[in-house]
C-alpha cells in the first residue's frame, strides 16, 4: 500500500475517496477561487488522479486581471 497522501494546499493528509481523486482536501476545496476550481476540473477532465506537480501548476495561475469593482445594479430601496 502507498504512503498517505497529503493536500497539495495544505499539506495535511486526505481521507476522503473525491479527496484523493483531487489531491485536494475538501477544507482547501472550499476555499479555491472559482477559476481556480475550473483549471482543476479541466485537470480533472483531462486524467482521473493527476499527479501534485500538475496539481500545483494548477493553483499556481494568477487570478484573472479585474478592476475590483462588483457591478452596481440599480434597485429600488424600499423602507
Amino acid at each position: 500500500m502507498s504512503g498517505p497522501v497529503e493536500c497539495q494546499a495544505c499539506h495535511k493528509p486526505i481521507r476522503s475517496a473525491a479527496s484523493l481523486g483531487r489531491r485536494i482536501g475538501g477544507r482547501c476545496w472550499r476555499k479555491l477561487r472559482p477559476d481556480q476550481r475550473a483549471a482543476m476540473r479541466a485537470l480533472l477532465g483531462q486524467t482521473a488522479r493527476p499527479n501534485a506537480a500538475a496539481v500545483r501548476a494548477a493553483l499556481n495561475q494568477p487570478a484573472p486581471a479585474g478592476d475590483g469593482q462588483l457591478p452596481l445594479e440599480e434597485q429600488e430601496i424600499t423602507l
